[in-house]
C-alpha cells in the first residue's frame, strides 16, 4: 500500500470504528474496490464456520455448557504486520453494538490463537461493560445474537495501554490498521437454562 493512501485509510477506519458505539458496526466496508481487495483477509475457526453457531462452551455460564472460553481463531494477515488486535462485539445488543473483547499487541508473526488463549505481552482495553478481558456471549434468554470476531493487522506493536476505554482503544486500532478480517458466530436462543 502506498504511503499516500495510508492516512486516508486510517482516517476512514477511525470514522468507521467510531460508529461501533452507535450500533453501526465496528468497521464498515472499505470505500473502494481496490481497498476492499487489499485490506480484507481470511479468518476461520476449527470449531465453527462463518455464520454458524458458536459451541456452548464459548458462552457465559447462564447457558447450559457455558464455560466462557475464547474460541480458537486462525487468520492470514498481510506481510509486514507488526501486531494484530481482536475486537469481538455483538451488533444485536439492545443498546447498539456491545463490545465484548478488545485485545492488541498480538505479535505480527502469529496467525492463530488456541481455545481459551492467555496471551503474553498483549494489552486489553475495556469492554462496553467497562471491564478488561474477554466477556463471553450472553444474550438475554430466548434471544439469538451474532458475535463478530474482527482481527486487525496493525503497523504498531500495541496502539493503546492496558485498560484503555473504548473511546481510546478503538480509534487507536483504526489509526494503525493495515488490513482486517472477520468471522461471525451465532449464540443464544433455546440454549439458556
Amino acid at each position: 500500500m502506498s504511503r499516500d493512501r495510508r492516512p486516508m485509510l486510517a482516517a476512514a477506519g477511525a470514522l468507521a470504528l467510531a460508529g461501533a458505539l452507535s450500533g453501526c458496526g465496528l468497521i464498515g466496508q472499505p470505500q473502494n474496490k481496490s481497498a476492499e481487495l487489499s485490506e480484507w483477509f481470511t479468518v476461520t475457526s476449527p470449531v465453527f464456520h462463518d455464520g454458524g453457531d458458536l459451541p456452548p462452551r464459548y458462552g457465559c455460564t447462564t447457558y447450559s455448557g457455558g464455560q466462557g472460553k475464547t474460541p480458537p481463531l486462525r487468520w492470514s494477515g498481510p506481510a509486514g504486520t507488526k501486531s494484530f488486535a481482536i475486537v469481538m462485539d455483538d451488533p444485536d445488543a439492545s443498546g447498539g453494538a456491545y463490545v465484548h473483547w478488545v485485545i492488541a499487541g498480538i505479535d505480527g508473526t502469529v496467525n492463530e490463537i488456541v481455545e481459551d488463549a492467555r496471551l503474553d505481552r498483549t494489552v486489553e482495553g475495556l469492554t462496553t461493560g467497562k471491564k478488561a478481558g474477554y466477556a463471553p456471549p450472553c444474550p438475554p434468554k430466548g434471544e439469538r445474537h451474532r458475535y463478530r470476531f474482527t482481527i486487525y493487522a496493525l503497523d504498531d506493536p500495541a496502539p493503546f495501554q492496558n485498560g484503555a476505554a473504548l473511546k481510546d482503544s478503538l480509534p487507536a486500532i483504526a489509526e494503525h490498521t493495515v488490513g482486517r478480517g472477520r468471522i461471525i458466530g451465532n449464540f443464544g436462543g433455546e440454549q439458556a437454562r
